[in-house]
């Protein structure tokens, strides 16, 4: 069972010394399945996307130690560094969306007894949701970034790991998704029009090219399986 003694109204709000990423698998997927709004889907796109990463890094530091791939090894290297980088980022995001989330919270909590501090609760909440949209945001460039990642190692990468690098790019994709959601969703509450128009119009152009990404990962995927 939770311990509704940890939650702080309906939330519960991690503690400051804990992270989502230094549990156990099981502690987290407990941990997101509870009554807590946080975490949620920002964390589990960043969470899809690091795992994305993993793979990409995986199926590259696998094309090595043949003297048929010695002429790709330095770019195996480099999508493997690239990749790892990409996981550290999207690991450290995981944590990042949930305090965000948290922020908006506390912006929210604030009094309003007087009109200014009616203001500054109004330019609180405001700039709490834009730190709401813009880690999600950072997720949804991270994932696309491991789409090309992906893309470039299921061309000359370890064959016998190509059902791995498709999977990769499953779940990047997934990742940019959810991310999207999210960015969506918190845009709702900002009223700076010009703003949500340049975030929206930054993630479109994301998305057609991550859509463009996975269709040719895939047909490249199911292509090399059924050689």
């Amino acid at each position: 069972p939770f311990n509704s003694e940890e939650k702080i109204i309906e939330y519960r709000i991690i503690d400051s010394l804990d992270t989502l990423v230094s549990m156990k698998i099981n502690d987290f997927a407990d941990e997101l399945s509870s009554n807590s709004s946080a975490p949620g889907g920002g964390s589990v796109s960043a969470l899809a996307g690091a795992l994305g990463a993993s793979l990409s890094s995986m199926v590259a530091n696998l094309t090595f130690g043949k003297k048929k791939w010695d002429s790709i090894y330095e770019e195996m290297c480099e999508i493997s560094e690239e990749s790892q980088i990409l996981k550290d980022r999207l690991l450290i995001l995981i944590d990042s969306d949930t305090n965000a989330f948290n922020n908006v919270l506390e912006a929210y909590r604030l009094t309003a007894k007087t009109k200014d501090l009616e203001i500054y609760k109004k330019k609180a909440i405001l700039e709490a949701m834009k730190g709401a949209v813009e880690i999600p945001f950072n997720i949804l460039e991270c994932c696309y970034k491991i789409l090309e990642c992906v893309s470039r190692v299921i061309k000359a990468g370890n064959p016998n790991a190509i059902s791995d690098a498709g999977v990769a790019a499953e779940m990047a994709y997934a990742g940019v998704r959810g991310a999207l959601l999210n960015i969506e969703i918190n845009l709702k509450e900002i009223n700076d029009k010009n703003y949500c128009k340049k975030i929206r119009r930054k993630s479109n152009q994301i998305l057609l090219h991550a859509e463009n990404k996975l269709f040719n990962i895939r047909e490249i995927v199911l292509k090399k399986i059924n050689d």
